[in-house]
């Protein structure tokens, strides 16, 4: 699984029950990609970018199976949405993922019998979705169908942010130092990953744990001319409910902070944050994010 970069987006997660479970059985199944054969043709890079993602390659499926098609029509799409009592949920994934800002991608929007609809993201590896409850079927089909024609997304403003749990994913502790994912690992090794950061040896690690309702911490080193020592930026996330917390700040004393950490790994609860850190809302920064793509399109065009 990629991970973020020291300069990178940061993973905006809740734990929050989902209101649609369903969505997490039909993402499971494709792990929110494509099937290999849905593939059309991409940009160099092989991604379309904001309105300029405009490949007919969508796939338009329903929880109950009765539709699974690359075959895609606004006719169909507006038919299976006038079923969703029948269908349970409707969902159109663009096979070439709309790119928006660094590492997330927009590739569905799903829509629930209980009048609740998503707009499903990948951001550096995490599943995410803004959604919102209260979408009668003329308003999704507008939203659906807008997606179609031009890969467009909605105004999500005062939309809810969450993570998307896959039937099979099972939480697990996570070690990533520069980009390289370790499958195999142990506390002393999520240490030594600080030590190098330390030594200059590595740049940043993301360290996901389980304890509690899990989290993460990511742990950047920051070089500064002007500055007598070096400095080391934290990010500190609990997936706790019903809403995550989140705290940032950036640390000179490195006793502190190996400190810090080995509680972090070694205790029994999770450590408190430290004073000199600020306390930040994890879900608006994902929602920002899509606004800032919003105001790029408007420019755009």
């Amino acid at each position: 699984m990629p991970h973020i970069g020291y300069d990178g987006l940061e993973p905006i997660i809740s734990n929050r029950q989902n209101t649609t479970d369903d969505m997490e059985s039909k993402h499971s199944q494709t792990n929110g990609m494509p099937l290999a054969n849905e593939v059309g043709v991409t940009n160099a890079d092989g991604l379309f970018r904001g309105i300029k993602a405009r490949s007919p390659q969508y796939v338009l499926g329903t929880k109950n199976g009765d539709i699974r098609t690359s075959n895609v029509t606004e006719e169909k799409i507006l038919d299976a949405i006038d079923d969703i009592e029948d269908n349970g949920c409707v969902y159109l994934e663009k096979c070439v993922p709309v790119v928006l800002v660094s590492d997330a991608k927009a590739y569905s929007i799903d829509y629930f019998k209980d009048s609740s609809i998503a707009v499903c993201f990948m951001v550096n590896g995490y599943m995410l979705r803004m959604w919102r409850s209260d979408v009668d079927c003329d308003m999704a089909a507008d939203i659906m169908c807008d997606f179609f024609r031009t890969a467009s997304l909605p105004d999500m403003t005062g939309w809810h942010c969450q993570k998307i749990h896959p039937e099979q994913e099972k939480a697990e502790t996570k070690l990533c130092v520069d980009g390289e994912d370790f499958r195999y690992f142990d506390m002393a090794d999520v240490f030594c990953a600080l030590e190098d950061i330390i030594e200059g040896k590595s740049l940043w690690m993301l360290y996901d744990f389980t304890k509690g309702d899990g989290g993460y911490i990511n742990i950047s080193r920051r070089d500064n001319d002007t500055a007598p020592t070096t400095g080391y930026k934290v990010e500190y996330v609990r997936w706790s409910e019903p809403v995550p917390i989140g705290y940032r700040g950036v640390i000179f004393d490195v006793g502190l902070l190996r400190n810090w950490l080995w509680s972090l790994i070694d205790g029994e609860r999770l450590p408190d944050p430290l004073s000199c850190w600020e306390e930040f809302d994890v879900n608006d920064y994902f929602g920002r994010l899509v606004f800032r793509f919003l105001d790029e399109e408007k420019d755009e065009r």
